[in-house]
């Protein structure tokens, strides 16, 4: 599965207004391991296991757009990843 790099930049939300705990409550609710969603500097990154549940999925982004409603830019990162897995 492709990960999701959400980066804390422009309106109000600062990196400081994110926590690692609101991640680690986010994920708990919606039955997912802690380490998929992690906060490292600006940035909050969300990558789920390969063989993730769609719903846990949905959930967590559905966590982050409760818990942060002015929104997270986000951004797909690890094409590069899955194009080597790729038979030619």
């Amino acid at each position: 599965m492709i990960g999701l790099l959400l980066v804390i930049a422009g309106g109000t939300l600062t990196p400081e207004a994110i926590r690692q705990n609101d991640l680690d409550a986010i994920s708990s609710s919606c039955g997912a391991p802690k380490a998929w969603l992690r906060k490292r500097g600006d940035e909050v990154r969300f990558h789920p296991a390969r063989s993730a549940k769609y719903a846990q999925v949905d959930c967590v982004l559905g966590g982050l757009r409760h818990r942060y409603p002015g929104g997270l830019p986000m951004g797909f990162v690890g094409n590069e990843a899955y194009a080597k897995e790729k038979p030619e």
